[in-house]
């Protein structure tokens, strides 16, 4: 049997050729290629698929002077490129500062700037210490431009990799970009300030190990991590503040209140102090930057040790638009419901105020399925949302819970508690012949569809009556009278039995506080742990939260 083994394939022997092919040759397959030009003439790139860019071939393909050549990248990398054309706006030293402190926020802390050709335009490449994967460094590159204001498009700003759509049918590429220094293209390196060093290729390669040991890799993993998060359609929810919280808080004051105590500290301080100006503080735009701004020159060891006081504005400035786009608010996030439950509350909202104005225009029909129909209409929302809340409007429902609170008012029956009809209505119900639909034409709910029922089960009624003792005679081992009590089962995901005293004493309450749907649902959430529904609390909790509202009616009096 013959083993599946590709041997590695020949190296150039010139040590130049052999970096060149470290560095760029980790896809030599779909490799760019174009004629070589005059200078001012446009390449016309296409993509070779007949057969790889071998090592060598990539060597003499560099030094050809009649041709030009360019890679794509595969799915891991030690670098990515930034083109800025060279009528970009981005294309001068201002710009280019502003683009590097932003690259800053992400890790990338040293960059190489060349001229890529005849052309002028300027590559920026980032060089890693480490292999990274390709996407997740396009997302992380893109979102941190994106959020310092800089526009990505061709001809003005474009990054490589890019952060390609993933092809179901067939195989998308990166795109690819010419080698750098390649003789004859009129490509050589800059210094900080774009004034030209050189074009020699042991020049670029010293600055690229140089820049590569000076990345703050820490920081570009947390950006990768975050960057690939957010691209996700459907992002993780964010955890609820806890001990935890507590702990990042008490850690970022540490770190604010110690300063700087060394060199190399500064991005690391600037974002600390973005960061709790932004979530602990709420603070955003404007107000961020000058609290930063504010905060970052009073520190220990500013005057000492941080070298960047001559730009500190502009780096300043940088972090607080990196900060804004990773985090929000605590209080945001505290405050912030669930989409599909913020939905189910402004349909509940829409179906009490529909059936309020039926009440007052004096519209509301008689048979359910009529009114079901018009509601539909009037509070916009299907039959299916509708039968899951029948105690905002079916009769049987608001009715019993009318009776119960001794009131008309509809927002009494609709303020967050499901209202459960009563136990003799239902007992009645059960224990007679129901209405003929025929005569009243009427349609009415059938028992088994109701959301409540009595607690005594159906069996109970089969046990000896309280006047009979054992053997059918009151004289021996009589019963005790017993009177049923005044207690209601609710229906939803866990039966919970409340008194009809505290139900009626919480619905007076939620209607002397005049409260909305929403206002209820929120003060259920505030005080019981997320849970918005009267179903989801034990028979103690439902008398903690009537004890609730009446200390809220206190403040009000």
């Amino acid at each position: 049997m013959v083993a599946n083994f590709h041997p590695p394939k020949p190296i150039p022997t010139a040590p130049l050729g052999q970096r060149l092919h470290e560095l760029f040759g980790r896809n030599l397959w779909d490799f760019i290629e174009a004629p070589a030009l005059a200078p001012g003439q446009k390449p016309q790139w296409r993509t070779i698929t007949d057969y790889p860019l071998r090592p060598r071939l990539l060597w003499q393909r560099w030094k050809d002077l009649t041709t030009l050549i360019g890679v794509r990248f595969d799915g891991l990398t030690t670098y990515a490129l930034i083109d800025l054309d060279v009528e970009s706006p981005y294309c001068n030293a201002e710009a280019l500062a502003q683009l590097r402190a932003a690259l800053e926020t992400i890790g990338i802390t040293s960059t190489i700037p060349i001229v890529s050709s005849h052309s002028q335009g300027l590559h920026l490449y980032l060089p890693l210490p480490e292999l990274v994967k390709t996407f997740d460094l396009a997302v992380a590159l893109e979102t941190c431009l994106k959020a310092q204001g800089f526009t990505l498009a061709n001809g003005t700003l474009e990054i490589f990799p890019n952060p390609k759509p993933y092809g179901v049918e067939k195989i998308i590429h990166y795109n690819g970009h010419r080698l750098p220094l390649q003789p004859g293209t009129g490509s050589y390196l800059l210094d900080d300030d774009l004034n030209p060093i050189g074009d020699r290729l042991e020049q670029f390669f010293s600055q690229w190990d140089d820049a590569a040991s000076h990345q703050d890799m820490d920081e570009l993993r947390l950006a990768l991590k975050v960057g690939r998060e957010n691209r996700r359609k459907k992002p993780k929810r964010a955890h609820s503040p806890s001990s935890t919280t507590a702990l990042w808080r008490q850690d970022l004051d540490a770190e604010i209140e110690e300063g700087w105590s060394g060199h190399g500290q500064t991005n690391h301080l600037l974002k600390t102090v973005a960061c709790y100006g932004r979530v602990f503080l709420g603070l955003s735009g404007d107000e961020l930057f000058t609290h930063t701004l504010e905060t970052v020159p009073q520190l220990p060891g500013y005057r000492q040790y941080c070298r960047h006081q001559h730009e500190i504005e502009r780096k300043v400035k940088a972090w607080c638009k990196a900060v804004e786009s990773r985090y929000v608010p605590l209080t945001s996030q505290q405050a912030k419901p669930d989409a599909n439950q913020q939905r189910a509350e402004d349909a509940q909202e829409r179906i009490v105020k529909a059936i309020a104005t039926l009440k007052d225009l004096g519209e509301l029909p008689s048979k359910i399925r009529d009114l079901a129909q018009q509601l539909t209409q009037a509070a916009r929302c299907g039959l299916k949302t509708l039968y899951k809340h029948l105690e905002l409007w079916h009769p049987s429902y608001t009715q019993a819970a009318t009776e119960r609170c001794e009131t008309v008012e509809p927002e009494g029956s609709s303020a967050g508690l499901d209202s459960p009809s009563s136990p003799q209505t239902a007992h009645s119900r059960s224990s007679s012949d129901p209405p003929n639909p025929d005569s009243a034409r009427v349609f009415h709910t059938q028992e088994r569809s109701m959301k409540c029922r009595e607690t005594m089960e159906p069996s109970s009624f089969k046990q000896i009556p309280p006047k009979r003792g054992v053997r059918g005679e009151n004289r021996r081992s009589p019963q005790p009278q017993t009177q049923p009590q005044s207690t209601l089962r609710i229906a939803g995901n866990t039966a919970t039995v409340i008194n009809q005293e505290v139900w009626a004493a919480i619905q007076g309450q939620v209607h002397i506080l005049g409260w909305s749907l929403k206002e209820v649902r929120s003060f259920l959430r505030s005080h019981f742990a997320g849970r918005d529904r009267i179903w989801q609390l034990s028979e103690a909790e439902l008398e903690t939260y009537l004890y609730y509202l009446r200390v809220e009616n206190l403040k009000h009096v």
